[in-house]
């Protein structure tokens, strides 16, 4: 009788998205949809053979190549074998959030397609889905784990828990109950279940654990999803249970603020242009700037010349910037994604942030982009949003005895919601991931089926083309 009385804003939650349909969607909902889901598999792709992947594939379909999966369901995209769903949705999932190049609801700082597209796409294509109910269940799944971590923010993240992690298994559970079309309480059972498999902490940044988050909470979606379309049970209120062991800032309200008519949260994600963390990019940004300074003063008389003419390098920037990416001298391509001082080096020694520079070799065996890291001071300033920095420089004397200063001051990152890439962007940055798998006709089969998802009528045609790789 107790439990009968508490308000529950899960049940209200899964009522709204259970009952949500295509036609509901606005348009600009549907479009970024569809740029987030090229988006995603571009970064699948570009990771398809990256070390994280290339371990998993060993531990989960061990033997030699030929005999992997070969009967298996799903793709695994990027590469020539096939699996089951449950494994093929865990090695989709790694590779998509391996180069942390993905996509960024800032707010909560969380990588919305990953876990959901990983879950959703090998879904649909083991069922022959079509495009609308990809879009369809993606929406829903990413407006469940943006309204999830709005709920526990602040300071669950400031704890110590990764939330893309620690809300995943609920983006993947709310689009597979939405592609099986589940009625809201068993909607709402699937979200309870997923709450018992929520987790993932900060410590695991820099290494292969957390590119398993991403890969386990889209299986484990589609395990909540499956278990509560046979009638597998959950308590009442199982999110505003879950918020209040993980978070000690809880607004529940958000849970249920879509339903509400609250905004949707999906036209607040942005994509990166620089595959590290998103905290880093408007420090990347003014950094290259300030490359292209150097550059047009070795054309005239005046100002330094090269990165040893620097004599200071101060940045200032959100707290949220030394709380992530405080790694000074990463020692290999994982840890660079978290260091604020790899990212500002290799834009000014080499004029690029591209997945290049963020490697391995990079990390560990280029002296100059070595020095200039500890070149680099940080001053925290509360009152700064992440998506803005500011970089002060001052040389070393020339020979005259002059000293060169300047201050750059990046207002809204590349990528920012309020700075967007292009779609000519996206579509660049998703060709130069898919050449290391994928020949150029299929990337370009790949791109324009996704600006026209909405118009297929069997995805797994489409998710097939990512399996025919140069392998």
């Amino acid at each position: 009788m107790a439990s009968a009385q508490v308000e529950d804003e899960t049940l209200q939650l899964a009522t709204f998205l259970s009952q949500l349909a295509y036609e509901d969607l606005p348009q600009e909902v549907i479009e970024r949809s569809k740029q987030a889901i090229l988006n995603i598999i571009g970064c699948a792709l570009g990771s398809a053979n990256a070390s994280p992947r290339r371990k998993a594939l060993a531990a989960l379909l061990p033997g030699a190549p030929a005999e992997r999966g070969a009967s298996g369901a799903v793709t695994i995209w990027g590469r020539p074998e096939r699996t089951n769903l449950e494994d093929g949705a865990i090695l989709n999932g790694i590779a998509a959030t391996t180069a942390d190049y993905d996509d960024t609801h800032l707010e909560t700082v969380i990588h919305v397609a990953c876990t959901a597209i990983a879950a959703i796409l090998p879904f649909a294509e083991a069922h022959h889905l079509s495009g609308k109910e990809v879009i369809l269940a993606f929406a829903v799944a990413v407006e469940t784990q943006c309204a999830v971590a709005l709920a526990v923010s602040p300071s669950s993240y400031a704890d110590g828990w990764h939330i893309t992690g620690l809300t995943g298994s609920f983006s993947g559970a709310a689009g597979i109950a939405k592609l099986l079309r589940l009625p809201p309480n068993q909607f709402a059972a699937a979200l309870g279940h997923a709450s018992s498999m929520a987790s993932g902490t900060r410590a695991m940044f820099g290494t292969d654990t957390k590119t398993l988050h991403a890969g386990q909470h889209a299986r484990n979606g589609i395990t909540a999803a499956k278990m509560a379309k046979e009638g597998f049970a959950s308590c009442v209120a199982p999110i505003e249970a879950w918020a209040r062991l993980v978070s000690t800032t809880i607004d529940t309200s958000q849970i249920a603020a879509l339903a509400r008519g609250g905004p949707w949260q999906i036209l607040r994600v942005s994509f990166k242009p620089y595959p590290c963390g998103i905290v880093i990019h408007p420090l990347i940004d003014a950094c290259l700037e300030m490359y292209a300074f150097f550059s047009s003063a070795n054309k005239t008389a005046e100002g330094p010349k090269r990165v040893e003419d620097i004599a200071k390098l101060e940045v200032v920037a959100n707290p949220q910037l030394v709380r992530l990416c405080n790694v000074r001298h990463p020692r290999n391509g994982l840890e660079t994604i978290f260091s604020l001082y790899h990212g500002c080096a290799v834009a000014l020694v080499h004029g690029r942030a591209g997945v290049a520079e963020f490697s391995d070799a990079t990390a560990a065996h280029d002296a100059q982009v070595y020095a200039v890291r500890d070149l680099i001071t940080v001053r925290i300033d509360d009152k700064m949003r992440d998506d803005e920095a500011i970089l002060h420089f001052r040389s070393r004397p020339s020979s005259g005895g002059a000293i060169s200063e300047k201050t750059i001051r990046i207002e809204r990152a590349l990528g920012s919601v309020e700075n967007p890439l292009s779609k000519a962007f996206l579509e660049e940055k998703f060709s130069r991931q898919a050449e290391c798998s994928l020949d150029r006709k299929f990337a370009d089969a790949i791109i324009k089926a996704c600006w026209e998802l909405d118009l297929v009528e069997d995805v797994s045609d489409i998710v097939k083309l990512l399996g025919a790789t140069r392998v």
